[in-house]
């Protein structure tokens, strides 16, 4: 490069992080490579392998790849985010060490968000495939975001190495949560959906590997836990708008605290019976009382209510109820109006 002239940023930014990937990592590699759409930087976070992903990583001279090198295995939320900071696309192409993107996948997403400004991610339909490179299922889901939101509320269906997201939306929320070790996916999609608009391309334009060694079977439990994390922390971002817009005088006390109860007792919130539970379900109340306690002291019913929360969260934390009847008590003050 001559001295003096910037080169141009590229267009996308693929992000991929592996750890100890060899046995597919090159034909994941050759599928980006090979796309219609040229105008992309590789980054590619090697987190900690043992194996000889580092050696396969070494043997490519394209000038698009660049290799960041973890000395130690930090996972995959961290790595993403490491990758992040250094992308200079305007869209950031997610990409799994396991699978394999059709050639015209970068070319279709970057189509979609050109034009749909109002998008923030946008993902495809996936073709599962077995350790052999079989096709063994295919993954429709939801294509339109009215139809993608009400999918959320219960659980994931955007692939994750299938999308293309706009990257000032991921600035604008602060990137992946470092402390979601799994489903980061699916809390990072809660949270652009706050803001904007999601997507999924109705075609198959990623192939995705199912395999013993990859994380969604070997932690699944762990990741529905982790999906009930995303879920209450979506509730959480809701609860603080809720207390702002109070704060604010754009709503009052009453009308706060009724939306509350709503999201909190609405059907696809409910919690899963899971050993989180408990966690998460006084986490709520925290919460609910934080929206109770800013009224003032002429709304009398408000400070009984917040008594009746700590009553039920002491209770608890003493064991002298369990979950079953924190949550049945916490009904029946909702159920008798005293709100």
């Amino acid at each position: 490069m001559l001295s003096g002239i910037k080169m141009k940023n590229p267009k996308v930014t693929v992000l991929m992080s592996v750890y100890n990937g060899e046995k597919y990592l090159q034909e994941s590699i050759d599928s980006i490579l090979e796309q219609t759409f040229r105008d992309f930087e590789f980054v590619i976070v090697n987190d900690g392998s043992i194996d000889k992903t580092a050696e396969i990583l070494k043997s490519y001279k394209d000038v698009r790849i660049k290799i960041v090198n973890n000395e130690k295995n930090i996972g995959l939320t961290k790595s993403l985010n490491k990758g992040l900071k250094i992308a200079k696309g305007e869209y950031i192409a997610r990409m799994d060490a396991d699978d394999i993107s059709m050639s015209e996948r970068l070319e279709k997403e970057i189509e979609f968000l050109e034009s749909h400004q109002e998008h923030a991610v946008v993902g495809t339909f996936v073709k599962i495939m077995n350790e052999n490179s079989e096709i063994i299922r295919l993954w429709d889901r939801p294509t339109k975001d009215i139809e993608i939101r009400e999918f959320l509320k219960r659980d994931n269906c955007i692939v994750h190495g299938s999308v293309m997201i706009r990257k000032s939306s991921l600035h604008d929320v602060g990137f992946y949560d470092k402390f979601m070790v799994r489903s980061q996916d699916y809390d990072l999609w809660l949270k652009l959906s706050e803001k904007y608009y999601l997507a999924n391309i109705p075609e198959y334009l990623y192939f995705r590997r199912e395999h013993n060694d990859i994380i969604g079977m070997k932690y699944r439990e762990e990741q529905l836990k982790y999906v009930e994390i995303a879920k209450s922390n979506a509730l959480e971002r809701q609860c603080a708008n809720l207390l702002e817009k109070v704060k604010n005088h754009c709503i009052d006390i009453r009308k706060a605290t009724r939306l509350f109860i709503n999201v909190t007792i609405e059907k696809n919130m409910r919690l899963r019976e899971n050993a989180l539970e408990p966690i998460l379900c006084f986490k709520r109340l925290k919460t609910f009382k934080k929206i109770v306690l800013f009224c003032s002291y002429r709304f009398l019913v408000w400070i009984l209510f917040s008594k009746k929360i700590n009553r039920i969260m002491r209770d608890f934390k003493i064991e002298k109820i369990n979950l079953e009847k924190a949550e049945s008590d916490l009904k029946k003050i909702v159920n008798r109006r005293l709100i």
